[in-house]
């Protein structure tokens, strides 16, 4: 199996969980959070590595890769808003989609 195809696995198995846990935690489950987190911890693994694999391409791949890890950091401050029951979370998921929505259209991803 290569490379990318790892890259892809765990990518759809962290948004699996990210979704997951975002849905339990509507629905309070005790869970939930900890879905959340394994999801966002993964999230976070991806686009660290991208970003340390990104450091010798353009500048525009470079930013496009720093903003997705700053982004999901957010998502880690959205899972420990989770874990006090504060509802700003979706604040965070929020801006995370966004994101990466916009970054969907605007450059290449290892996964």
């Amino acid at each position: 199996m290569n490379e990318k195809k790892i890259y892809q696995i765990l990518f759809i198995t962290a948004g699996t969980l990210t979704i997951l846990g975002s849905i339990a935690q509507l629905f309070k489950t005790f869970y939930a959070p900890y879905l959340f987190t394994v999801g966002v911890v993964l999230l976070i693994f991806l686009h660290g590595v991208e970003v340390f694999d990104k450091s010798k391409t353009d500048k525009r791949q470079q930013r496009l890769a720093r903003i997705g890890l700053l982004t999901s950091l957010m998502l880690g401050i959205g899972a420990y808003f989770m874990f006090i029951g504060s509802n700003s979370w979706v604040v965070m998921l929020l801006i995370y989609a966004l994101s990466s929505f916009f970054q969907s259209f605007r450059g290449n991803t290892k996964y």
